[in-house]
């Protein structure tokens, strides 16, 4: 994994090597999610369109993914159990959580279940460049 520096002076992760799961089944809130990512410098950006296809695809990856963007409410596994299924296995990767339901009982459930950032919905590109870069500068 390779760092570069920022105009700042910080270093960053080289996000080209970086390889990204994003779970949403709203087609537009992908596109958005993929789009932003791209414009941050992502180039390995996987999609599912729910929790379980996620999971299978994180199987499939072997693991080797640095960041997972996922939607809370979704078909067949939602967020939060493909986020506890997550980190059983891999408690050290990123993952930010989206939501349109971002109330007090959600922000807790998240928390407890190690979720690094959550954004609600709708979002903004810039929304989830600043969840990004703030989560991999812990």
């Amino acid at each position: 994994m390779s760092f570069t520096t920022d105009p700042s002076g910080d270093f960053r992760p080289n996000y080209a090597e970086y390889q990204v799961i994003v779970a949403e089944d709203e087609p537009m809130a992908a596109k958005l999610a993929q789009g932003a990512l791209k414009v941050m410098g992502f180039r390995r950006i996987f999609h599912a369109r729910d929790g379980l296809n996620a999971l299978k695809l994180l199987k499939e990856l072997d693991g080797d993914v640095q960041l997972v963007v996922s939607d809370w409410n979704m078909p067949e596994l939602n967020g939060l159990e493909f986020l506890k299924a997550v980190r059983r296995n891999f408690p050290k990767m990123k993952f930010i959580m989206l939501t349109g339901n971002a109330n007090k009982d959600f922000v807790i459930a998240a928390r407890t279940a190690g979720v690094d950032a959550y954004i609600a919905k709708p979002f903004t590109p810039d929304q989830l460049k600043a969840k990004v870069e703030a989560i991999f500068r812990l």
